[in-house]
């Protein structure tokens, strides 16, 4: 009996300091989420389209038919706007109302608009997100929102910072000097346009912090708005950008003016009608209708020396955009990026068309920080 007893007491003494060698390790750790292998050719566009009540943001190479889904946002795809970081795996989506499709521009000697202009929903409200291409993750994005503040941008710096910009107007009856925080700017200094105030802000965790001040204006051809700021530059590639109805453009010989003639306009009598000008890329030229106002902008009526474009669709009544990557020149209407088409050159074939994705624009290319 005792000899048992000993042997008992040898397990429990063996088993309790078993016991205390063990480690706690606590909860299970949750794996790394899986990165996708987004598409890198030259070709990529970028496309957001309406499904099931929502909206779907893809890439997608037309010439090799391939498609990567980024993400899904709840609600329409109205107002888009895209503000990708410089290594364009990581982008800020922005949803304004009031960003919808319209003409742009009218006169009397220009053609009704190919597709009509569409009504801002009174009801719908901006929403942003902060969108990680290669994980899918669309995490909802709240912007400051400063008293007499108006938000113009929200994009992600060369740093990979998210920052917002926002204008505050100056009073009316400002006169002299006018202070903001530490900084005190000479009102004096502006001599056309509207006065405005405009500040750069930096997301820190849930907060936001300024960091930059200046005095701009608005209300003319020539106001910066917040354009004025450093930190407006010192950012990834827009879709604004990509999507404006400029670009740069070429003159041609007057033979050449002579022989696009007979494509013009109906109404177009004179230069102050619109007039030709030649997009160039890769070798190629598209002659584009443009129109002049303070600025020029560029139409939706392309043609090359044999003809219009294939399926274009649009009239010299619509502003459009145009960009070009290689050999392939992609046309949408402009700040929107609806009713897309894409063609290859030489021989002008019409590779891709949508009259439903909204805000298409070639993937930009990725730059070093």
């Amino acid at each position: 009996m005792r000899m048992r007893a000993l042997l008992m007491a040898v397990v429990v003494v063996f088993v309790g300091c078993k016991k205390s060698d063990t480690v706690d390790a606590g909860p299970p750790v949750p794996p790394k989420p899986i990165e996708r292998a987004l598409l890198d050719s030259p070709n990529t566009l970028s496309v957001f389209e309406a499904a099931d009540g929502k909206c779907v943001w893809r890439q997608e190479d037309p010439l090799t038919e391939k498609r990567v889904v980024l993400a899904t946002f709840e609600g329409a795809c109205v107002g888009l706007r895209v503000a990708w970081s410089v290594d364009t795996t990581k982008a800020v989506v922005g949803f304004d109302p009031q960003l919808v499709q319209s003409a742009g521009y009218s006169s009397q000697a220009s053609t009704p608009p190919a597709y009509a202009d569409e009504v801002v929903d009174p009801n719908a409200k901006p929403r942003w997100f902060f969108v990680d291409m290669k994980t899918g993750k669309a995490e909802p994005l709240t912007p400051p929102s400063i008293e007499k503040n108006e938000l113009r941008e929200v994009a992600i710096s060369t740093k990979g910072d998210v920052i917002a910009l926002l204008e505050e107007a100056v009073p009316e009856d400002a006169k002299g000097t006018i202070k903001s925080g530490d900084q005190t700017f000479d009102l004096s200094e502006i001599t056309e346009g509207i006065p405005v105030l405009v500040h750069a802000y930096r997301r820190d965790g849930a907060a936001w912090k300024r960091f930059e001040t200046k005095l701009s204006t608005t209300g003319w051809d020539y106001g910066l708005g917040v354009s004025a700021l450093d930190a407006a530059t010192d950012v990834g590639v827009k879709s604004d950008k990509l999507l404006d109805s400029h670009s740069e453009t070429d003159t041609f010989d007057d033979a050449t003016q002579k022989q696009l003639d007979k494509f013009k306009p109906a109404k177009a009598k004179t230069e102050d009608d619109g007039a030709w000008t030649g997009v160039e890329f890769n070798g190629h030229t598209v002659y584009v209708w443009q129109v002049s106002g303070e600025f020029a902008h560029n139409t939706g009526l392309a043609v090359t020396k044999a003809g219009p474009l294939p399926e274009l669709g649009f009239t010299d009544g619509d502003l459009a955009a145009y960009s070009s990557n290689g050999s392939l020149l992609l046309i949408s209407k402009s700040d929107v990026g609806t009713h897309a088409r894409l063609y290859s050159f030489p021989d002008v074939k019409l590779v891709f068309r949508s009259d439903t994705a909204r805000t298409v624009t070639f993937w930009p290319k990725p730059r070093a920080r």
